[in-house]
């Protein structure tokens, strides 16, 4: 679970800021149930996980074997599994694409809960996106509803690299985001602009 900062940007004549954010972000509410669909095990994700499993020694695999009540010749999948919490019990059947179980979690779900930034360092909110100080968003939700991010493994990198936690270079999916966000920025300079403190 993490915090992250997101833009949302709202048309110039918006009324009730608080009742548009809601309207923009329903979409993305983590915890909003849609129609039952089938959710495959990612195979990208599973492999990932064997792989660095496959890292660690004997005794810690052992450990966890232990721990998770596991046995046979497959420890490693089966602890890549749990990690991602995919667990045979909920497994509802294989198909063409691979095993999958079905769920009616939000597949676009992004948030749990938001709050408002009032101010920033050099900056009140809401204001004029073409106000802005340089900022560069973990998110960004542009009046049409489509939300906009850097993605969660060079957000916690950028996040690093931000706070001074640990030398990183910037990578060039920060480039590309921060490019973006400016972009997306340019094209709405006389709209309205609120910053969110969200939670996933």
């Amino acid at each position: 679970m993490t915090n992250f900062t997101a833009l949302i940007i709202l048309p110039p004549d918006t009324n009730n800021i608080q009742k548009k954010v809601a309207e923009l972000l329903n979409p993305y509410y983590s915890e909003l149930e849609v129609e039952p669909y089938k959710e495959y095990l990612n195979q990208k994700e599973f492999q990932a996980e064997i792989e660095h499993l496959s890292t660690l020694s004997q005794e810690y695999i052992d450990k966890l074997a232990i721990e998770y009540e596991i046995s046979g010749e497959n420890i490693i999948e089966d602890l890549a599994r749990i990690n991602l919490y995919w667990y045979e019990e909920d497994v509802a059947g294989i198909d063409e694409h691979g095993e999958y179980q079905i769920t009616t979690y939000n597949p676009q779900g992004k948030w749990d809960w938001y709050s408002f930034i009032e101010a920033e360092e050099s900056i009140s909110y809401p204001c004029l996106v073409k106000d802005l100080p340089e900022v560069i968003p973990y998110a960004l939700i542009t009046p049409d509803g489509k939300w906009y991010e850097l993605g969660f493994d060079f957000g916690i990198q950028a996040f690093m690299r931000n706070n001074s936690i640990k030398e990183t270079n910037i990578t060039e999916e920060e480039i590309n985001w921060d490019l973006k966000v400016k972009e997306i920025l340019d094209c709405y300079s006389d709209f309205i602009v609120v910053a969110l403190n969200c939670h996933i």
